[in-house]
C-alpha cells in the first residue's frame, strides 16, 4: 500500500480525534469550570463555523493551485499552538480569540487533506472514500475516549496539553504526503460549477441536514451530563460507541454498497435512521439512548459516505479542491446556523429539546429529497 494510502487516513484519524475531544467535550469544561452561558457556548462554536466560512474557499483553491501538503504543515503548527493557548485563557473574551486560532488551523488541515484525497489516483474510489472516512470517524471513537479519560483522571487543561504535544510531533512525517500537480484555474469556473442545479440541490439539503450538528455541538455533552448523568468518561465512552458505528458504515459503504442502491435509496434511508436517531435518543435510559444512537450513527455514515462519493461524481479534479471545498462551506453555514438556534434553547428549554427538533428537521427532509433525486431514482 502507498504512502498516501496509510497517511491520509492516518492525518486524518489524528484530526478528527481533536476535533472529538474539542468539538464534544469542551461544553463540559466551559460550563462547569469557566461557567460560560448557553448564549456563550453557542457564539464559540457559531465563531468556530465562521471561521471555516472565512478559509474554506481560499484554502480549497490555493490546495488546487499548489502542493496541499505545505497547507497540512500550517495547520498542523497552529492547531499545536492555540491548543496549547487554550489551556492558559480562562475568560470569555480571550478564550474565543484563541478558538479563533483553532478553528482557522483545523480547517487548514483538513481541506488540505481532503484536497489531497480528492487528487489521489489509485482507482477504485469507493474503497478508498470508505477507508478514509473509517479512519475519520475511528478518530473520533478513540478521541472520545482519550479526551473523556483525560477529562476524567486529569483535568481538560491537562488534556488540551497533552493534544497539543501531540499534534506538534506528527509536523515532520507530512514529507511523506504526495506533491499534487497545480492547476490555475480561473475563479469564475468554480461559480459556474456550484451553481449547476444538481449541485445547488445537494448543497441545499447538505446546509439543512447539518444543522442538526449545531445541536450536537452545543447540547450533546451536556444532555449526556445531565439527562443521563454520565461522568465525562462516560460521555467520551457513549460517544466514542457512536463513532465506531459510523467507522463501520463508512468501511462497509465503501467495500460492497457503493452502486447497490440508487441515490435516493440511500438518502431516504440515511434521513429516516438520523432524524429518528436523534429523536428517540432523548429518553433517559441509558441502554435506550445509546441503542437509537447508535441508529443515528448509521444514518450520519451513510450520509458521510454520500457526500464525499457526491463530490467525486459532480465536479472535475483540477477544481475539486476549490469545489470541495465549497461544499465544506454548506456543510459550515449548517452548524453555524444549528449552533446559534440550539445554543441558546438548550439552555433554556433542557438539553434533550435541540437534539429533538433537529431530528424532526432531518426527517422533514425526506420530500426535499424526493423531489429532487425521483427522476434519477
Amino acid at each position: 500500500m502507498s504512502s498516501p494510502a496509510i497517511l491520509l487516513p492516518f492525518y486524518i484519524s489524528v484530526y478528527s480525534a481533536v476535533i472529538a475531544c474539542i468539538y464534544f467535550l469542551l461544553p463540559l469544561y466551559l460550563k462547569g469550570s469557566l461557567q460560560f452561558t448557553g448564549g456563550q457556548i453557542g457564539v464559540l462554536y457559531a465563531v468556530l463555523s465562521l471561521n471555516a466560512i472565512l478559509v474554506s474557499f481560499p484554502v480549497g483553491v490555493i490546495g488546487d493551485r499548489y502542493p496541499a501538503r505545505i497547507l497540512t504543515r500550517v495547520g498542523l503548527a497552529g492547531i499545536a499552538a492555540s491548543l496549547w493557548g487554550l489551556s492558559l485563557v480562562g475568560s470569555f473574551w480571550p478564550f474565543l480569540a484563541v478558538f479563533l486560532g483553532f478553528g482557522l488551523s483545523s480547517q487548514l488541515f483538513r481541506l488540505s487533506l481532503d484536497t489531497l484525497l480528492f487528487k489521489e489516483d489509485q482507482g477504485d474510489a469507493p474503497r478508498r472514500l470508505g477507508r478514509y472516512n473509517a479512519m475519520r470517524m475511528s478518530g473520533m471513537m478513540v478521541g472520545a475516549l482519550l479526551g473523556g479519560a483525560a477529562y476524567y483522571w486529569l483535568d481538560f487543561i491537562a488534556t488540551l496539553r497533552l493534544f497539543s504535544a501531540g499534534v506538534l510531533l506528527l509536523i515532520a512525517p507530512t514529507v511523506r504526503l504526495p506533491l499534487t500537480r497545480g492547476v490555475r484555474t480561473p475563479l469564475f469556473e468554480y461559480g459556474r460549477d456550484f451553481l449547476a442545479p444538481p449541485v445547488l440541490f445537494f448543497a441545499t439539503w447538505l446546509f439543512l441536514f447539518t444543522l442538526h450538528w449545531g445541536a450536537e455541538a452545543t447540547s450533546l455533552a451536556l444532555f449526556l451530563e445531565r439527562n443521563l448523568q454520565l461522568t465525562p468518561l462516560g460521555v467520551g465512552a457513549y460517544m466514542a460507541g457512536e463513532f465506531g458505528v459510523v467507522a463501520l458504515t463508512a468501511y462497509l459503504y465503501g467495500r460492497f454498497w457503493a452502486g447497490r442502491l440508487k441515490p435516493l435509496t440511500f438518502l431516504t434511508l440515511a434521513l429516516i435512521f438520523s432524524g429518528a436517531g436523534h429523536i428517540l435518543m432523548t429518553y433517559p435510559v441509558l441502554p435506550w439512548s445509546f441503542a437509537w444512537r447508535a441508529v443515528h450513527g448509521f444514518g450520519d455514515g451513510l450520509i458521510l459516505m454520500e457526500t464525499y462519493t457526491t463530490i467525486t461524481r459532480l465536479f472535475h479534479v483540477d477544481r475539486i479542491g476549490g469545489n470541495a471545498s465549497l461544499i465544506s462551506l454548506t456543510t459550515t453555514l449548517g452548524v453555524f446556523a444549528g449552533s446559534l438556534i440550539f445554543g441558546p434553547l438548550g439552555a433554556a428549554y433542557g438539553y434533550q429539546v435541540p437534539l429533538i427538533v433537529s431530528g424532526i428537521i432531518s426527517l422533514a427532509l425526506l420530500p426535499l429529497a424526493y423531489a429532487g433525486l425521483r427522476d434519477g431514482a
